[in-house]
């Protein structure tokens, strides 16, 4: 008997978790939906001063769509979208070789909701062995076309981070999305650092940065 291949997802999640005295504390979660390739930031507490005007409102998600269109979802406003960039404004994903996407500040991370559930493996969890005050959560994406072109001894505009010489780094994990991206190119970076940030006024504040315009285009003739 034939059996079915199974539907894929609509959608894959990566909850970024920290540790610290055995609790976890949420800072948000990463959604890639699977048949757009689109990315979302779905932050675990929604009053957050907003990228834009730094005004407090709550935010429902920040999504980053293939195209390269930014947009900010307020929470309990249906259909009401605050626009970042527009097509065009911005690389489509498929096409960026490196690219902050949110730098997340958080005043006390003992504040944020703390996790109950079972972590799994695809979870982002970052260890801490004491409290150290203001964090900055950061979130990028890379292509491996430009970890392979480093390798190989190119030039490229990536550099390694290492904890141990970097002072303000305090963990960094990576994630391969594969097919659920649409781009099995895409690599996600996150990293927890030390902030000292004076103008956060609310528990959080979360910036996101304009497009750095580095391609993967020339790398990728570089490899061939």
């Amino acid at each position: 008997m034939n059996q079915k291949t199974p539907k894929p997802k609509s959608s894959v999640r990566y909850k970024i978790l920290i540790k610290y005295n055995n609790l976890f504390y949420k800072v948000g979660t990463i959604v890639v939906r699977t048949y757009t390739g689109d990315l979302m930031y779905v932050p675990s507490d929604t009053y957050i001063e907003s990228p834009i005007t730094l005004e407090k409102i709550e935010i429902e998600h920040i999504v980053w769509h293939l195209s390269g269109r930014v947009h900010i979802k307020r929470k309990n406003q249906k259909d009401i979208y605050n626009i970042i960039q527009k097509n065009g404004e911005r690389q489509k994903l498929s096409e960026i070789g490196f690219q902050n996407m949110i730098s997340d500040i958080i005043k006390d991370f003992k504040k944020l909701p703390i996790y109950q559930k079972k972590v799994v493996p695809l979870d982002v969890v970052f260890e801490l062995d004491k409290n150290y005050g203001q964090v900055s959560f950061i979130f990028s994406i890379l292509s491996g076309k430009l970890i392979v072109a480093q390798f190989k001894g190119i030039k490229t505009p990536i550099t390694q981070i290492n904890i141990k010489d970097d002072n303000s780094s305090l963990a960094v994990k990576q994630r391969a999305l594969g097919c659920h991206s649409g781009n099995a190119d895409v690599i996600l970076q996150y990293v927890l650092k030390k902030s000292k940030d004076s103008n956060v006024r609310t528990n959080r504040r979360i910036f996101i940065p304009h497009d750095m315009k580095i391609s993967k285009v020339k790398f990728e003739k570089m490899l061939k």
